[in-house]
């Protein structure tokens, strides 16, 4: 169901080429994923300041600043009302949100992890183009650990496509380590192949 609000409210937005692609990747998806982990307590390095960028924990106004701006609105910015998460963190400028990444409790659907009470996952990430390649994301993740650690979160996953090189190299450079990988399998939006068992599987 996700996954098809997500093709409507794109619809408007796409060229008939873009439309058939988003429909296939809606429709029918098999790839590698890579699955990371960092202990908070191993939490070391704190976040640098990357020059004119204010990092921070979002809240409504973030999101509603994002709708207003962004045309059309990337589906990363809408989480909150897809699958009804509050928690992201933000990166601003003087052009408004850069970089979006949400984060994922026990409690909450559409995750790839079946994880523990104390445990989260950071994901849907998006770092907008025009702010690639500032080192924004890595800071987000310590920014977002220190805030997991502070609720008494102890354990903090990220996944993310094995082709994805920038992506994970920020994932590393925060200090998460590879611990596992799932071989996802959706059908029509639905995910077919079982959630990653934190517990059984990364102790």
């Amino acid at each position: 169901m996700r996954n098809f609000k997500i093709l409507n409210n794109q619809l408007k937005e796409l060229s008939l080429k873009e439309f058939f692609s988003l429909l296939k990747q809606t429709l029918f998806f098999d790839e590698l994923i890579l699955v990371y982990k960092l202990d908070t307590i191993k939490i070391q390095a704190q976040p640098e300041e990357v020059e004119g960028v204010i990092i921070k924990k979002g809240d409504l106004e973030d999101l509603k600043q994002a709708r207003q701006t962004l045309k059309p609105l990337p589906w990363e910015f809408q989480c909150y009302e897809f699958d009804g998460v509050n928690d992201f963190f933000v990166a601003k400028d003087d052009g408004g949100i850069q970089h979006i990444s949400w984060i994922y409790f026990h409690d909450h659907r559409n995750r790839l992890l079946s994880l523990g009470k104390r445990e989260a996952e950071i994901k849907f990430c998006l770092t907008l183009p025009a702010a690639r390649g500032r080192g924004i994301y890595p800071k987000i993740l310590l920014s977002a650990l220190s805030y997991l650690n502070s609720c008494g979160i102890q354990r903090v996953y990220i996944c993310v496509h094995k082709d994805n090189n920038s992506s994970i190299r920020g994932i590393e450079k925060a200090g998460f380590t590879r611990v596992g990988e799932i071989k996802l399998k959706k059908f029509m939006g639905i995910q077919m192949s079982p959630r990653f068992d934190t517990y059984r599987r990364v102790q």
